[in-house]
């Protein structure tokens, strides 16, 4: 359980009379152009600098009255402020005021964009928490690359307001994680050795895979002792990113956090992109229970999984909506928690529950659900009931026995034109699983032969023969398997035979032909016999003419006759007998 303690403090140190301009490289001249047109920036640029041990550059904003000065009642505006690079920008104030309506518009590629509102941020660690900090703030806006901001802000302007810029640059290997076939997102299991018949561990991109800088957290995490919830959150900051800009943004929002929020670490357990990749989020280990700050009077007993993205303008993809139920079925799995059910929970003090307070919550609910926020955005909260769905089929699905085959099935019978053959399913589990056929000629498969026993056909003859048998029960995923196969299928030919004499020398005329419906053709050697002389002849377009007698003359009378078939990989051997007679 997390306990009171000292944490990291953000770069923003209030003075005893106000904000300290805390710039970090900034100049010190602020004589800025202050027009309405794309005329040039004047004055030196508020440069960002690198903090000591990460490639994230940041730069912490004081707004006073010389940056952000009083334009009308309620209302104040500063000049068009050249910058270095940024990408990403946000606020933060003293804890103790109330918060600001606070917009920007950004310069890029030499226009200046809308302005745009930045959200309050309602992810928020516990006041009995290490995470717990004098300082509060926005969302984190990503805006894509630019190089100026304008600053507006409404109804107050609250002690120690800052502007925070943050830069997290690409690296060479961003590109690799990005890819949805990349090692570094292959599903790892974890070292707590996972029981079959609990949901595994989904595919996570690792801290060491995004960058972490792991001196940026704040001591040693903190776990807890069970997971009651998963609560389901939105970061806001952008929908139009691509894949390879994931792990900046990422590493952006842990120096904002840590570096601005002075949190001891990011705030989510786990992070879904839009394409549906997981990250591991805070540190500590994915498979354990790592105590977030994420869910104001609610980290206690849940983990929280955070779509980025802003999800009140946007739709949820499948992709998402899959990542976090997997995500979900395992760490709810082991509690055994119903995903559609309520669970009674104790409020540790939110804007919405006082602490103390017992309340029955979704199993996976949705932050608005918890604290005063729009979050998770109206689409993807009124996609929960899916999530829940999917959640629940994944879980049950680990805990069914699969079909397991104890003996394979056999095909028996007689491979032969107008036999029977019959498939035994063998023996398997569990006894209520019940068999379907499809038999198979040369392993495709036969139209209508469905049953268990199957009548050798015409067509057959010449191809092997087995059946597909697939072993089905409700809830579980079908077993197939197909035996070795018999044949190939074989025929009784058609067998005539005659034979005639004149001047005692004898002719024998011999025809092997498929019976009725059988388009192959015997072929092979036929062995015919007069008397005691015997000729051996290959069979030509189905048959064979034999003659004896012509060197040495048969003697008179009557002779017998007997013609052998020898038989071939469609046919079986046959024979025909008769006689002979030499006058």
């Amino acid at each position: 359980m997390g306990v009171p303690g000292t944490s990291r403090r953000p770069l923003l140190k209030l003075a005893a009379g106000g904000a300290a301009l805390v710039t970090v490289g900034a100049a010190a001249r602020l004589t800025l152009y202050s027009g309405d047109g794309d005329e040039p920036f004047a004055g030196d640029t508020l440069a960002l600098s690198t903090h000591a041990g990460t490639d994230v550059q940041s730069l912490h904003l004081a707004l006073g009255d010389s940056v952000l000065p009083n334009v009308g009642p309620g209302r104040w505006e500063s000049r068009r402020l050249p910058t270095s690079t940024h990408s990403l920008v946000a606020f933060t104030w003293s804890a103790d005021q109330r918060a600001p309506t606070a917009s920007v518009r950004s310069r890029s590629g030499g226009i200046w964009g809308p302005w745009v509102q930045v959200p309050l941020l309602h992810d928020l660690p516990d006041m009995v928490s290490r995470d717990a900090v004098a300082v509060v703030g926005t969302d984190l806006v990503w805006i894509g690359q630019a190089d100026g901001v304008q600053i507006r802000v409404e109804g107050r302007r609250p002690r120690g307001l800052t502007l925070v810029l943050i830069y997290p640059e690409r690296r060479p290997g961003d590109l690799l994680v990005a890819q949805p076939s990349s090692r570094v997102v292959e599903q790892r299991q974890s070292a707590e050795s996972e029981s079959e018949s609990q949901a595994q561990r989904p595919a996570l991109v690792t801290r060491k895979e995004w960058g972490a800088n792991e001196s940026l957290r704040d001591g040693s995490p903190t776990y807890i002792h069970t997971i009651k919830q998963v609560h389901v959150h939105h970061t806001v900051n952008s929908n139009n990113y691509a894949r390879d800009d994931v792990p900046a943004l990422i590493r952006g929002m842990y120096a904002y956090h840590t570096q601005s929020l002075g949190w001891s670490d990011i705030g989510y357990n786990f992070l879904v992109d839009r394409f549906g990749r997981g990250w591991v989020g805070r540190a500590g280990g994915p498979a354990k229970l790592v105590r977030g700050a994420h869910t104001l009077g609610f980290n206690a007993e849940s983990t929280g999984i955070s779509a980025i993205g802003n999800y009140d303008t946007v739709q949820p993809s499948n992709a998402l909506l899959n990542t976090i139920a997997a995500i979900s079925a395992w760490k709810l799995d082991p509690f055994d928690r119903d995903p559609r059910a309520r669970i009674r929970v104790k409020s540790e003090g939110s804007d919405k529950y006082a602490a103390g307070r017992g309340v029955r919550l979704p199993v996976i609910d949705g932050h608005r659900d918890t604290n005063d926020t729009a979050c998770p955005g109206q689409h993807l909260y009124e996609a929960l009931p899916k999530i829940r769905r999917r959640t629940e089929r994944i879980m049950a699905a680990a805990k069914r026995v699969p079909i397991t085959i104890d003996e394979p099935a056999t095909v028996g019978g007689l491979a032969r034109l107008g036999g029977e053959l019959r498939i035994e399913p063998g023996t398997y589990r569990p006894a209520e699983a019940r068999p379907a056929y499809q038999w198979l000629r040369s392993e495709e498969p036969i139209p209508g032969a469905r049953e268990q026993t199957y009548q050798v056909r015409p067509e057959d003859v010449g191809h092997t023969i087995s059946c597909l048998v697939t072993l089905e029960q409700a809830g579980l995923d079908p077993v197939s398997q197909t035996p070795q196969p018999v044949g190939p299928v074989t025929a009784e030919p058609v067998v005539a035979a005659s034979a005639t004499a004149r001047r005692r020398v004898a002719r024998v005329r011999v025809s092997i032909a498929s019976p009725s419906g059988v388009s192959v053709q015997p072929s092979g050697r036929v062995i015919v016999k007069v008397g005691g002389r015997t000729r051996t002849l290959g069979l030509d377009s189905g048959g064979v003419v034999a003659r004896f007698g012509r060197r040495h003359r048969l003697d008179v009378g009557t002779h017998a006759v007997k013609v052998a078939y020898s038989g071939d990989a469609s046919f079986a051997a046959a024979t025909w007998v008769g006689t002979v007679r030499i006058g």
